[in-house]
């Protein structure tokens, strides 16, 4: 039985919680909930059949096995860190806030714990790590959203983008990575999957965003080439309850559980 602690309990965390207590009763326990906003954590208690505690971040990490992050980028690299410093497992799903600490690696590398990251809304990503088994030389992401699952972004209000005007598909930023993760820390978790998967150096990886308020879904089109070929592939998902996340990317996350729980796995 597998003791599971959960940080950030709002929409996906409180999806991936529910799943395990339905599920995989069996194989995994929620021994602790952590939220900064405590109606969150105790709206999901509630919710809950077995009502696990609501504990600070260090008990949380203290009494799990397996940590699941759905808090925030903010938030991520510093969950990370230390539950690979207590040599706990963990799952993160605010992937972009990796991109901008790596203590996390460091601690990786001394842990005997796992971090598992998620492919997210972004799929071809198994065949992304087979290419970084050689040279990539390129790959370029372009995603796109509805304007108000991109309104709320630092990058759109430091620059009083006036999304709610637009008529037309238009490209709102360009750039790497990490200046994505920064400009759309709740939106562009599927750009540092890539970056990770790829291991290519930033000026190899160039993301798109589009604001298009002819699209009610969230799309990623993705084209990598390597030295040995090239995968192109487009991803249309529509909005999870909250409308800056994809439902796939929910999903993506129920299918690890189900590689780490399940008796079954399938692709690498």
């Amino acid at each position: 039985m597998v003791r599971v602690g959960l940080i950030g309990c709002g929409t996906i965390g409180s999806s991936l919680a529910r799943t395990i207590e339905r599920t995989y009763r069996r194989t995994a326990r929620l021994v602790a909930l952590h939220d900064t906003n405590r109606t969150h954590a105790e709206s999901l208690q509630q919710s809950l059949v077995s009502h696990p505690p609501i504990v600070p971040l260090s008990s949380v990490i203290r009494r799990s096995q397996l940590v699941i992050e759905a808090a925030s980028a903010q938030a991520a690299p510093r969950v990370v860190t230390l539950a690979l410093r207590a040599h706990r497992d963990v799952l993160v799903m605010s992937v972009g806030g990796l991109l901008m600490d790596r203590a996390w690696r460091r601690a990786a590398q001394r842990s005997r714990g796992t971090l598992h990251i998620p492919s997210g809304a972004l799929a071809g990503i198994d065949g992304v790590k087979a290419l970084a088994t050689g040279t990539i030389r390129r790959a370029t992401l372009t995603t796109r959203k509805p304007p108000r699952a991109l309104a709320d972004a630092p990058y759109v209000r430091q620059r009083r983008l006036r999304l709610e005007h637009l008529t037309k598909p238009t490209v709102i930023f360009e750039g790497t990575p990490r200046e994505v993760v920064k400009g759309f820390p709740q939106n562009t978790n599927v750009a540092a999957v890539l970056a990770l998967a790829s291991g290519a150096s930033a000026a190899r990886i160039w993301i798109r965003v589009v604001a298009d308020p002819t699209i009610r879904v969230n799309m990623h089109e993705l084209d990598v080439e390597g030295d040995i070929g090239r995968i192109r592939c487009t991803v249309q998902s529509r909005p999870s309850a909250n409308p800056k996340t994809s439902e796939l990317a929910v999903r993506s996350a129920l299918v690890t559980l189900a590689r780490l729980f399940g008796p079954v796995s399938i692709g690498n």
